[in-house]
């Protein structure tokens, strides 16, 4: 093989098995994966998000390259793009994810995606985003998305026709210029702005995340009260926060980077990261404590809803999740959205807030769902045989 053959192959070691792919350079380098991964919810250990999702992620690595991602920090393909800057993407992902929804009585709420990010630059070329919210609302099932970059009017078009599929819009500062150094690949802040206005006039719900909040960079409360404000007055229903944890992969150099906007980072980080939960470290309680009482007054006063992200403390050796202590909504990301059963061909609401965590009645009849779990697609399937032999539902 000639080398500069060589040069355009990706090797990636999975287990004992290594696999070789075609490295594409145009218009970011990555390479195309066939894939057969499943549909699943949320991960095994701690559980805050009160409502079920189906995780999607049609690409792994993302070019908006945020300094603070917990991405880098992740293996498999996700490390390739932290180590060689390529992104992995998941040819005809879509059609998988339509062949196991097809084969289900009971789904949820789809998650575009909870990693990186559906709408990076990449997805001019592939459209897997779209293509996969097209998957879940043909189905009449709801589908969300989180992303720091421009929505396409496709993807705003198609969920129009679906009641309660909705978006996340992640802002987290009205600076521009400080926005770039945060986030060198994503979309101007005014442009996110104007995500939430097209959110709502598309008649969908918005949410503004303002996650995470960076101690020492973004946490001055004149600065967050600005950055509320300006969300909520492009539309913004409902807000949600979290205060940057670092994992300890990324720490020198995460801190580092940070200490080119703010020179005392490295002493402040000493002294507020104290507390290390499953290998990421957290600002020490008291201070997210106070930031976190800070923003749910903020968003009181413009009256919005206001909820946290994967927050925890330790408290006498048991992990407390802090969402029942600042939650102003009974689901974590503002909107009620329940669970869906199958009517012949496409699939209908049952009579339910979506509130699994929380639940301690469910209606859908699948007892397990009640209190939360990490749920696979097997899952799905076998309480799709359950509800097969259920007669009576309720629904919208």
């Amino acid at each position: 093989m000639r080398q500069e053959d060589r040069n355009k192959q990706v090797s990636l070691k999975f287990g004992k098995v290594i696999k070789v792919f075609p490295l594409v350079d145009l218009p970011q380098k990555h390479i195309v994966v066939k894939s057969s991964k499943e549909l699943h919810g949320w991960w095994p250990g701690k559980r805050e998000c009160t409502a079920e999702r189906m995780l999607v992620n049609p690409y792994n690595g993302c070019t908006h390259n945020c300094s603070f991602c917990y991405a880098h920090a992740m293996w498999g393909y996700f490390n390739l793009y932290n180590s060689q800057k390529i992104v992995t993407v998941f040819e005809d992902f879509h059609l998988e994810v339509a062949r196991q929804l097809d084969g289900l009585e009971l789904a949820c709420c789809g998650y575009l995606s909870p990693v990186t990010d559906p709408f990076q630059p990449l997805n001019i070329k592939y459209r897997l985003s779209e293509k996969l919210i097209k998957v879940f609302v043909d189905r009449n099932l709801p589908i969300e998305f989180i992303t720091k970059n421009v929505v396409t009017d496709e993807a705003l078009r198609l969920m129009e026709k679906q009641t309660h599929s909705f978006g996340q819009v992640s802002i987290i500062t009205p600076d521009e210029d400080l926005r770039r150094r945060l986030v060198p690949g994503g979309a101007s802040t005014e442009k996110l702005l104007d995500n939430l206005i097209l959110l709502k006039q598309a008649g969908k719900f918005a949410v503004c995340r303002i996650d995470p909040i960076i101690p020492g960079i973004t946490d001055d409360k004149k600065h967050l009260q600005k950055l509320v404000g300006m969300a909520v007055n492009a539309g913004a229903d409902h807000i949600i926060t979290s205060c940057m944890d670092i994992p300890q992969k990324i720490r020198p150099s995460l801190i580092a980077h940070l200490a080119g906007i703010n020179s005392s980072i490295p002493r402040l980080y000493k002294e507020l990261y104290t507390e290390n939960l499953d290998g990421q470290w957290h600002a020490n309680i008291n201070f997210r404590r106070l930031l976190f009482q800070m923003m749910a007054d903020i968003c009181r006063q413009h009256g919005v809803g206001f909820a946290l992200c994967m927050e925890y403390e330790s408290a006498g050796g048991l992990v407390r999740g802090l969402n029942r202590e600042f939650m102003t909504t009974r689901n974590c990301e503002g909107a009620d959205v329940p669970l869906y059963i199958r009517q012949g061909s496409v699939f209908h609401p049952v009579n339910c807030d979506g509130a699994c965590l929380l639940c301690s009645n469910p209606v859908c009849g699948i007892i397990e769902l009640a209190g939360g779990g990490a749920w696979k697609l097997k899952d799905y399937r076998r309480w799709s045989k359950e509800i097969n032999q259920a007669k009576e539902y309720t629904l919208f």
